[in-house]
């Protein structure tokens, strides 16, 4: 039963484009619109979020990102790391896509994504480990985006999936092994 539902909510997604919540999946998938899971707590102070993120394509458009409510779109995620449509992974800054250190991907790699969260600043800074290499640093106390410059709190982890400029949806990612902890403050 549990698979029929996963597979009903996929293919939901995939054809409606709507928002979906539930507890965080062992595995997921992105599908065109956005779906997002609880976190285990609110969070309203500093913590970190890891997971593996895996492009199931090249030059796809898909993220993952943190937010206080289940998105209806994607000025609703205040943190998102993206794997874009020029084969890089970037991170939204404010009001715009950047990354300190340009880092590419490849089709059905596992890349580990490691976010450090602060909700009181409002920033975050984000860590990729790719394949066979030591993390790198791609965001250093990014500002949450514009539109959630006065969120309180965070509640969702939301993967997104978008349609190229040619009008068709390239590919989705997979996220894994998420988890979640709170930092103390020093």
């Amino acid at each position: 039963m549990k698979i029929v539902q996963s597979v009903f909510s996929v293919l939901a997604l995939s054809i409606f484009g709507a928002a979906w919540a539930g507890p965080i999946p062992e595995n997921q998938e992105s599908a065109m619109g956005f779906s997002s899971f609880d976190l285990p707590a609110e969070q309203t102070g500093s913590s970190e979020v890891s997971f593996d993120a895996t492009p199931l394509a090249d030059n796809i458009d898909v993220f993952t990102g943190i937010s206080a409510i289940a998105p209806r779109t994607a000025a609703d995620v205040a943190a998102i790391v993206r794997f874009n449509d020029t084969g890089t992974i970037d991170v939204r800054n404010g009001g715009s896509f950047r990354a300190d250190q340009i880092l590419g991907y490849s089709a059905n790699k596992v890349y580990r994504v490691r976010m450090i969260i602060d909700v009181v600043s409002k920033t975050y800074s984000v860590f990729v480990t790719a394949p066979g290499q030591a993390e790198v640093s791609i965001a250093k106390n990014y500002a949450f985006r514009s539109q959630q410059a006065a969120v309180q709190s965070l509640t969702k982890i939301v993967l997104a999936g978008f349609k190229g400029s040619d009008g068709f949806f390239k590919g989705p990612h997979r996220i894994g092994g998420v988890s979640l902890k709170a930092i103390s403050a020093r």
